[in-house]
């Protein structure tokens, strides 16, 4: 009787597996037939790509079954492609989005020997030696991660090498840059090592696999550790529905291979703390931190330009600190998220920012009125430090900014703003047209550089940073507003490098005294952290709540079937906000299953899972 195998195709619509028979010239072809394999099968008509899910599927009722029309190539392995559906039950998705993600790009028939590239075993050229909290964060319990705070200009190859001695390792980091200058440091000391998700036929031999965010779904393991530096960043979650996040991707993915998870970077997120505490243990018990001396040098100085002490009248975007900063003959990026218009308002007479007296959440300035943005609530546009009535808006972004600094300074400035920002200025100038440069065309000595916050990705490094409103980041309408905030901090870090080396970020403000921004100048964002875990406990927000945003024409349907359903009790259903439902729980896995079980009705349909911007 000839073999039959059951597949996944690769049609996100239809989410489900076929039988098809294995013709004997196929099932002893070149690419041999396993879970995961890669393979071409006929459905209604047309040759369409799919993954054998199966060896083995029951045999189906009075249907004549078809042939598999091709084996193409080698896919994902099986401990993968379970997991692949346990990612789609996380996130709201189809298993086919995440296999996509975790096949190779090319045709793949065979994989190297585990012993080419360098070396796999236990003989690896790295120092045995390693700080005492290094080895305390690789001896944790390996039944959750171990969170580890180290400083933003550390070195991160003491925990690297260290790792590599125990077996397996798999480095999850947020930029392409990052990734190759450590795949090539490992190379260097001799280490089999694979770049993912670039070289997949690799990853499944080499010692160490490195990557950015499908660097998750590479085709290795067992792993005996996981790591993922910089956890915090954005860089790790999927924009598109299924918005996964490649951190709990590889969380879960340690916690099925009994490997030891590290979770890494300067500020530990409120994620990261969930995954990693115990039942009933505190917050602090599950960090290990760098010593204090290195977590500190690691760090540049960070210094608060407090834009209520300038003069009102001296102008809305540049205060005296920044002013001199400019002045100087050296290297400064000036970071500015805006190129249109903010409502956003501080005193004429003191220079206070205007916010709510009951949530500190700054008010819109519309007319000669004050709005809350959250609950609506109006008042009249009176200072409540001074008692003026006269207001200023802080509305000029990088184009303005840029032609104002570029006469302050007396010197050239180079704008570099993202894609969508860049549209938004294709009516300026062709002389500013010319100066709005890509990566490519950076200056070769000192400069003067605006944009977005794209400028921290495509300048190599500064002598400073200089943030022009950062109010804007730390007020913005989201509950991840700060951290995200900090964020930018860390990446400023990166560029312009340690103290030591007379690194520097300068940061223009109103909300001097706000905790994220101590954090940073001290170095030390642990009493934050943990205020911002209480916050969020407290407002039942993530991570103490699972949310999800529903939009799209057929979100209607879609939430009044999720009311009806099963979990519709242990749900609280919001909006709609400009089309855009928010369905929340406490418990997540009440969440993740009323998603999974409500039908998917027909039409364009969006549901995001732990949304970034919520």
């Amino acid at each position: 009787m000839q073999q039959m195998v059951q597949v996944l195709v690769d049609e996100p619509a239809i989410d489900r597996e076929f039988t098809y028979l294995l013709p004997p010239e196929l099932a002893s072809g070149r690419v041999p037939i396993n879970v995961g394999t890669v393979v071409l099968v006929p459905l209604q008509g047309r040759s369409i790509r799919g993954w054998v899910t199966d060896l083995d599927p029951p045999t189906p009722g009075d249907v004549e079954l078809l042939p598999i029309s091709r084996v193409m190539s080698l896919g994902p392995p099986p401990h993968v492609v379970e997991l692949a559906s346990w990612a789609a039950w996380r996130w709201a998705g189809t298993r086919a989005h995440f296999l996509r993600t975790a096949s190779a790009d090319r045709v793949v028939s065979g994989l190297p020997s585990h012993s080419s590239g360098g070396h796999r075993g236990a003989q690896i050229s790295v120092s045995a030696d390693a700080p005492a909290w290094v080895a305390a964060a690789l001896a944790s319990d390996n039944k959750t991660p171990a969170v580890v705070r180290m400083g933003p200009c550390a070195d991160e190859w003491p925990l690297v090498a260290a790792a590599l001695r125990r077996g397996p390792l798999l480095v999850l980091v947020p930029t392409v840059a990052w990734a190759a200058r450590l795949a090539g440091r490992l190379r260097q000391a001799g280490i089999s090592t694979a770049l993912a998700p670039r070289d997949w036929a690799g990853a499944a031999a080499a010692h160490a696999v490195v990557g950015t965010r499908a660097a998750a779904w590479a085709p290795c393991g067992p792993l005996r550790t996981v790591i993922v530096f910089d956890e915090h960043d954005e860089a790790y979650q999927e924009e598109a529905s299924p918005t996964w996040n490649a951190r709990d991707a590889a969380v879960e993915r340690a916690r099925r291979d009994g490997a030891q998870c590290l979770l890494v970077g300067p500020m530990p997120s409120p994620d990261s703390l969930a995954h990693a505490r115990q039942p009933g243990a505190p917050a602090a018990s599950t960090l290990i931190t760098a010593p204090r001396p290195s977590e500190l040098e690691a760090w540049p100085r960070v210094q608060i330009a407090d834009r209520r002490r300038d003069d009102p009248t001296a102008g809305e975007w540049c205060g005296e600190t920044l002013a001199g900063l400019l002045r100087t003959d050296s290297t400064v990026v000036c970071v500015l998220n805006r190129t249109g218009r903010a409502r956003l308002a501080y005193c004429a007479s003191c220079g206070e920012l205007a916010c709510s007296e009951h949530t500190g959440r700054p008010l819109r300035l519309e007319k000669q009125q004050f709005v809350d943005p959250g609950s609506g609530e109006k008042r009249p546009a009176v200072c409540e430090s001074c008692g003026a009535i006269r207001f200023r808006r802080a509305r000029v972004g990088v184009k303005g900014v840029a032609e104002e600094m570029e006469r302050l300074a007396r010197r050239p400035v180079i704008q570099i703003v993202g894609e969508s920002a860049a549209a938004a200025d294709s009516t300026a100038d062709s002389t500013h047209r010319r100066r709005r440069a890509p990566s490519s065309q950076l200056a070769d000595g000192p400069a003067l550089y605006i944009g977005t916050e794209a400028v921290l990705h495509r300048v190599p490094s500064a002598d400073a940073v200089a943030f022009v409103d950062f109010d804007q980041e730390l007020t913005a309408p989201r509950y991840r507003a700060a951290e995200e905030a900090f964020a930018l901090l860390v990446r400023a870090a990166r560029l312009v490098g340690p103290r030591t080396g007379g690194g520097r970020i300068v940061v223009q403000t109103r909300l001097p005294a706000h905790p994220a921004l101590l954090a940073a100048v001290e170095a030390d964002p642990g009493d934050w952290i943990r205020a911002e875990v209480e916050r969020r406990s407290q407002m039942h927000q993530p991570p103490a709540a699972a949310w999800a945003l529903v939009s799209g024409a057929a979100a209607s349907t879609y939430i009044d079937l999720l009311s009806a359903g099963d979990h519709a009790g242990e749900l609280d259903i919001a909006g709609p906000a400009e089309g855009t439902w928010r369905v929340g729980s406490d418990d997540q896995d009440v969440l993740l299953h009323a998603l999974a079980a409500a039908e998917r009705p027909s039409g364009r349909l969006r549901v995001a899972v732990d949304p970034l911007r919520a």
